[in-house]
């Protein structure tokens, strides 16, 4: 994996040190070869920066499916969410059509804090991240903040990442939890 496709800041803020350096230097000895050499750094780091904007690596497509699922959820879209998940687990999909019947989203889901990670040549991948939103359950009302923590193991299937299995954590002590179980 090329680390530069991941952040490219470093590389940009080196580059851009090495292009007020060369400026300087051209301001106390006029040399205009000088300006050359900086407008050819400045002109690599915008390259870098839009090499990595062209370039999506999979941890980075795993994040994003984060965000559309998110999405999806929220919108209550039942058929689009449960494209997200593996034919082959069909409890799961059961589980996920049942939840999303029984709750309603009181203001938007924030997602932060995702973490992902890719093995097996990119065939496997878990990302875990923090949902928090106010919400409503079907014969409890309001159940006010709900701050959790979900970790979504990705499997790779005909060219795209579905989720084959979904662990809830404790935000605080990260304890596994049942997936509907109220935070405490």
């Amino acid at each position: 994996m090329w680390l530069l496709t991941e952040n490219p800041w470093p590389v940009v803020i080196s580059l851009s040190v090495v292009a007020v350096g060369l400026l300087l230097a051209w301001n106390t000895r006029r040399d205009h070869r000088l300006l050359g050499v900086a407008l050819a750094v400045i002109l690599l780091a915008g390259g870098t920066w839009e090499l990595e904007r062209r370039i999506v690596t999979e941890r980075e497509r795993l994040e994003l499916l984060v965000l559309d699922l998110r999405d999806a959820v929220q919108d209550k879209e039942v058929l689009e969410v449960l494209g997200f998940f593996s034919n082959s687990e069909l409890i799961l999909k059961g589980q996920v059509a049942a939840a999303l019947a029984l709750i309603s989203f009181e203001d938007q889901i924030r997602i932060t804090a995702i973490e992902t990670t890719v093995t097996s040549e990119d065939t496997r991948g878990e990302t875990r991240f923090r949902a928090n939103a106010s919400l409503s359950v079907v014969g409890f009302g309001s159940v006010g903040h709900q701050p959790t923590l979900w970790s979504l193991s990705w499997r790779k299937e005909e060219d795209e990442w579905r989720i084959v299995k979904v662990r809830r954590f404790h935000p605080l002590s990260h304890k596994e939890l049942p997936p509907l179980s109220r935070t405490n």
